[in-house]
């Protein structure tokens, strides 16, 4: 009996050879860009209460987090008992403490979903422009791990430049994608604090 090959169209092995780019080391902006910002520090409160309520962060992770923002010189009971638990298996088992540290270092809590979501994303928007983070695997974690593919105005050119680099057969050339993809993480990077509510 005879095994026939089928040859896979086109678009799909040109598919596989766009995926590489998901890996490829991050490349930076900043000098093209200088009106964006630099990503937050890492131990900013701000930015830690935008990932914890955007489940970038988990329980878990917390004793550890709660530690580098001891480090960094931020000093409350709620924080130095949270940096000594030992116990917490999931976000569940953290949220009361957590909570509490928020309201002891003065930051509104909870927040909306929506602003811990758009703050994270415009942190991941400073970061690819610095080179800290691969454009196309930040714009995937973008629309899949903290929007969950839902539709958000403020991210829709860089969903859109994402799709046609996955699945369009008659998509732009790459270089002419990409730099469209940056040009769309900088705009996200300077999102008004006032539309991040």
């Amino acid at each position: 009996m005879l095994l026939m090959r089928f040859q896979l169209p086109s678009l799909f092995s040109e598919r596989e050879d766009f995926q590489d780019h998901y890996a490829d080391p991050a490349d930076g902006y900043a000098s093209r860009y200088p009106h964006v910002s630099s990503p937050e520090d890492p131990s900013s409160p701000e930015l830690v209460l935008s990932q914890w309520i955007s489940h970038e962060l988990y329980g878990e992770q917390m004793p550890g987090v709660a530690a580098d923002l001891l480090d960094a010189g931020y000093d409350t009971p709620s924080l130095r008992r949270l940096a000594g638990e030992t116990e917490i298996q999931n976000s569940a088992d953290a949220e009361a403490l957590v909570g509490s540290v928020f309201k002891e270092l003065g930051l509104p809590y909870p927040i909306s979903i929506r602003a811990a979501k758009l703050i994270t994303s415009r942190q991941i928007a400073r970061e690819v422009i610095a080179g800290k983070r691969n454009s196309w695997d930040a714009a995937s974690h973008l629309e899949i791990a903290i929007w969950s593919r839902a539709y958000i105005p403020e991210l829709e050119s860089i969903v859109a430049i994402r799709d046609e680099l996955d699945w369009h057969s008659n998509r732009r050339p790459f270089p002419e994608l990409k730099a469209a993809l940056i040009d769309a993480f900088a705009e996200l990077a300077v999102l008004p604090m006032n539309l991040c509510q």
